[in-house]
């Protein structure tokens, strides 16, 4: 597969994906993440697209709010990052593995 076509299979994916977001576990929210421009053939790819993921959900579920007195998130925010991470992981394992297999 040559690499104008990994992209737009990327591309592509990057679009389905968007368009069914994950929910952040507490807050309902969605987190969206954009990845359409990476080629998670490669390692490269599949290391930023992790970068855009922790962010996304670190963001959503306020893990980088403090409590006066605190550093630490709350319970509720640990919570929210931990199932929507999990989630988040589910949905683009698939993707990335069908993006590995040329599909």
């Amino acid at each position: 597969m040559t690499n104008i076509a990994k992209y737009l299979s990327a591309a592509a994916l990057g679009m389905l994906a968007l368009s069914h977001p994950a929910m952040a576990a507490e807050t309902g929210q969605p987190v969206a993440v954009q990845y359409s421009d990476l080629n998670l053939a490669s390692e490269a790819g599949r290391q930023e697209l992790d970068r855009r993921i922790e962010a996304a959900v670190r963001k959503t579920c306020g893990m980088g709010e403090t409590v006066t007195g605190s550093r630490i998130p709350s319970r509720e925010a640990r919570k929210c990052y931990h199932e929507t991470r999990s989630q988040i992981d589910q949905r683009f394992a698939a993707i990335v593995t069908k993006s590995q297999a040329g599909g």
